[in-house]
């Protein structure tokens, strides 16, 4: 295994171990909460795993004992254009998430809460430390989980989102696990290895055929059958001649 590189920025490390990038929410004060400016790096981060070619799978996690516990929206002020720009940082985040191309696996090291368990579930796999717990909390702050609607209402059954939105309440590991909302519960010390071995796994596939599928998994959001049995057609040709170019034709 490679030395880890590190590139830090203000709010978001990444950096390189083996063909994995790890990239950390630097926030541990403010319980790792993204504002404008975190949001901004994590997309440079993301571009940057994206465009390596020596990288080929990524992993997210939060430092200290926290994951991220949502958005910080005192950052954006009062102003229209002010949240109007935090606003969109946070859907670009989102979209380099799902356009990155390679295997992105979360290190849920602890409580991911609000805008930081949408973070989880825009991962393909997730660990989560035994201490943690999963939660949309917003609407006890006056708000509602604008943002993580968008990402999670497909994945997160419908009573279960109104049930954790209407009553606060916060999910154990053991919970979210039997929801299939995280894969494996580890204890703490043993998250990120955990998942930096999961990627280090999904590193060893067809980079090209990998990335045809994930693209096609998170494009069919939202596609009508016919649509999306077309664009599947399409990635399912492009795959065989990317398996041909490794293999050489059977």
């Amino acid at each position: 295994m490679d030395s880890p590189r590190r590139n830090a920025i203000a709010q978001i490390e990444l950096i390189r171990t083996g063909r994995v990038g790890v990239i950390t929410l630097k926030r541990r004060e403010h319980g790792n909460r993204i504002g404008e400016q975190m949001a901004k790096e994590a997309v440079t981060a993301f571009e940057s795993v994206r465009k390596d070619p020596a990288l080929r799978a990524c992993v997210v996690t939060g430092d200290g004992d926290i994951f991220c516990l949502g958005g910080d929206y005192e950052s954006a002020g009062s102003s229209t254009p002010r949240r109007t720009s935090y606003a969109q940082a946070l859907s670009d985040l989102d979209r380099a998430m799902s356009q990155l191309g390679k295997p992105l696996i979360a290190a849920v090291n602890g409580d991911a809460h609000a805008g930081g368990f949408a973070l989880v579930i825009a991962c393909d796999l997730a660990v989560m430390a035994t201490e943690a717990t999963l939660g949309l909390p917003e609407a006890m702050k006056g708000l509602f989980p604008f943002i993580a609607l968008a990402i999670v209402r497909d994945v997160v059954p419908k009573k279960l989102f109104f049930d954790l939105v209407y009553n606060a309440r916060l999910m154990r590991a053991e919970e979210a696990q039997a929801a299939y909302l995280v894969n494996e519960v580890v204890p703490r010390s043993s998250v990120r290895e955990r998942a930096i071995e999961l990627a280090e796994r999904a590193s060893t596939y067809n980079s090209e055929v990998v990335r045809l599928g994930r693209d096609l998994y998170y494009g069919l959001r939202g596609t009508e059958p016919g649509e999306a049995l077309t664009r599947s057609r399409s990635a399912l040709l492009a795959a065989l001649a990317a398996k041909d170019r490794a293999t050489g034709p059977s």
